[in-house]
């Protein structure tokens, strides 16, 4: 599938990757979700709001979120949801958003339309800077794939 292809989700495509990566690669029963942002397919970022006066503000609880959802479309074009990540490394530019993040995080595995869910193992650094100066929060995660979710062939997203 290519990465304008339509996911399910309630954006009509992926966002395009700034570089020459996939946004997954399988190997075997393992999917691998390449760092993925708050970023949207028309290229803004959520979680961002600039005032009449030129002051950004930042929310890193609804950058999580949509980290998190833009992930699950990810997982959408090979069959996967939420329920199948089993791992999660999350770079965080500052540990003063730890409580906003983790709040978010939370409230996306106890979503009530995934009763089954439970959270993927997490790890969770800082960094000094992502690639874009709004950005607060990237996670790169995997997904076990579950028997007969993946139609044989396909085995990258996004290249």
């Amino acid at each position: 599938m290519s990465s304008g292809s339509t996911d399910g989700g309630d954006s009509p495509r992926l966002v395009t990757p700034r570089g020459r990566f996939p946004h997954l690669r399988m190997a075997g029963d393992l999917v691998f979700v390449s760092g993925t942002s708050s970023r949207r397919p028309d290229n803004t970022i959520a979680g961002v709001e600039v005032d009449e006066m030129g002051t950004t503000a930042v929310d890193a609880g609804v950058q999580t979120t949509e980290v998190l959802r833009n992930i699950e479309r990810i997982l959408n074009t090979v069959g996967l949801d939420r329920t199948d990540l089993v791992d999660a490394t999350v770079f965080l530019v500052s540990m003063n958003d730890f409580g906003d993040y983790n709040r978010a995080w939370a409230e996306f595995f106890d979503d009530p339309a995934f009763p089954d869910c439970v959270a993927p193992a997490r790890t969770t650094v800082a960094v000094h800077q992502l690639p874009h100066p709004h950005l607060v929060i990237e996670v790169k995660a995997t997904a076990l794939r579950r028997p007969g979710t993946v139609e044989e062939g396909q085995r990258e997203e996004g290249q």
